[in-house]
């Protein structure tokens, strides 16, 4: 029997409810989907970027200016370019960044980060 494999959302969902307890300052940019050809250029057009990180924390411990988490599934999802490419503009800006397969391996290492790992 194959064991259940949670979708990239319902990790998503669960950082997020973490996030949130934990009191951080931090948004998702929802910038994923399937979408009409019209609403993919109004939002270019408003400045949606691809490959943008799916979690962007403003609280990040001294010296660094913000976190960005990309969040895939625990087995599978693939870092596209653009998400290596905006991965690399943040921590050449002082950011912390990573790519963490799924919201358990999110909470660790943030856990990590806040005691000064």
């Amino acid at each position: 029997m194959k064991k259940y494999i949670p979708r990239e959302e319902e990790e998503q969902a669960k950082l997020a409810e973490y996030l949130d307890w934990k009191g951080y300052c931090w948004c998702h940019v929802p910038n994923e989907g399937r979408h009409k050809v019209q609403y993919r250029v109004k939002q270019i057009r408003l400045g949606v970027k691809k490959g943008f990180p799916d979690i962007i924390i403003f609280d990040a411990p001294e010296p660094y200016k913000g976190i960005a988490i990309e969040l895939k599934r625990v087995k599978g999802g693939r870092v596209s370019k653009e998400q290596k490419e905006w991965l690399e503009k943040l921590e050449n800006r002082g950011w912390l960044v990573k790519v963490c397969h799924g919201a358990d391996e999110a909470i660790t290492w943030l856990e990590e980060m806040e005691n000064g790992g």
